[in-house]
């Protein structure tokens, strides 16, 4: 990416900033004289002053170079229009609000003053719009680095496989309120419960981002079952995928493990949004012990997370708004099963 403090239009105003400006060899003297001073000018310093400067620059007043009083604000059903919007409305709603302000009342007031906007002043305010946002995503990607600085994926560390089949009896029920609707599994491998869902009749979604998992589950399976279907893909990114409600159950394996507490948080948020009223929601945890056990040394200090225990999550499941989840523990393995009905 290049350097966020540079901006790729170096077109100031007067320098060709649109189809109608002239250059400055044909301005009068003082004229070039003022905007080469205010060219010399223009914000230069840190990233979180250039994009407080753009900002600011949207946000003047009328009387100030001309620019457009503020306005009430969007529609009120902007960010209702689908979750996926949420993130973009915690990252980019006041830049947008900005924008819209700007460019409505720009044009109405053009309109009340019986002119049309010059191309000198769209083309600084497409400049200043694009400064804002570039500012910004700059920030965010500094962001993301900070807290994600190693930034490697699940398919590139050796994770261990806890064995979840002792499950597998069970797993049918948790799908038993909506067998009408896919079962997603994440990061199950090929394990004996997605054996168990498959044998009961419902659809099965198996989504794992280890490539070289998603191949051996696929080929432990007949061709053509039409029962199953491989998904190679983040779970978080696959969940965020679905439409609301459209799934009868989500059974989440090693990925609420690896995670740190945000991205648990998020998938479980997904799984939630996903899930039909009256589906389900399970979670198969490893135990902390076992985990921390297996774990080789460059996994254990990369890996971003750890098992949560089966009563954190029980407290972070019910602070979510799913009630009364059940902590089911192993007779034999290591690997406990967090169960929850979801209503709407």
């Amino acid at each position: 990416m290049a350097d966020p403090t540079e901006s790729s239009d170096q077109s100031g105003p007067g320098q060709g900033g649109g189809p109608d400006s002239k250059p400055q060899a044909l301005l009068p003297a003082d004229e070039r004289d003022l905007l080469e001073a205010f060219d010399r000018l223009r914000p230069q310093g840190t990233l979180g002053w250039n994009f407080d400067d753009a900002v600011r620059r949207l946000v003047e007043p009328a009387e100030v170079a001309g620019r457009p009083a503020g306005w009430g604000g969007l529609p009120a059903d902007l960010w209702q229009r689908g979750r996926s919007t949420k993130a973009s409305e915690r990252v980019l709603g006041d830049v947008v609000k900005i924008v819209a302000q700007d460019l409505s009342e720009y044009t109405d007031r053009a309109v009340e003053e019986g002119h049309q906007v010059s191309a000198n002043e769209l083309a600084e305010l497409r400049r200043t719009t694009f400064d804002a946002v570039r500012f910004l995503a700059a920030r965010v990607e500094r962001l993301e680095s900070a807290v994600d600085p190693v930034g490697l994926r699940a398919g590139q560390l050796d994770l261990p496989n806890f064995d979840g089949s002792e499950w597998s009896g069970a797993a049918p029920g948790w799908t038993a309120a909506r067998p009408d609707l896919p079962v997603v599994t994440g990061e199950l491998g090929d394990d004996a419960l997605i054996s168990a869902l498959v044998g009961s009749g419902v659809q099965v979604e198996s989504v794992d981002p280890r490539g070289a998992v998603v191949w051996a589950t696929e080929a432990k399976f007949e061709a053509g079952t039409g029962r199953i279907d491989f998904i190679f893909a983040e779970v978080a990114d696959y969940l965020r995928s679905l439409p609301d409600a459209s799934r009868g159950c989500v059974v989440l394996g090693g990925c609420v493990d690896r995670s740190d507490l945000a991205r648990k948080m998020d998938l479980v948020d997904e799984a939630r949004r996903v899930v039909a009223p009256g589906g389900s929601l399970a979670l198969l945890v490893i135990d902390q012990v076992a985990w921390d056990a297996s774990l080789g040394p460059v996994v254990r200090d990369l890996l971003p997370g750890r098992p949560l225990h089966p009563e954190t999550w029980l407290a972070v499941l019910a602070h979510r708004g799913l009630s009364d989840p059940r902590w089911l523990r192993p007779s034999t393995g290591t690997v406990h099963a967090v169960v929850v009905e979801v209503g709407r």
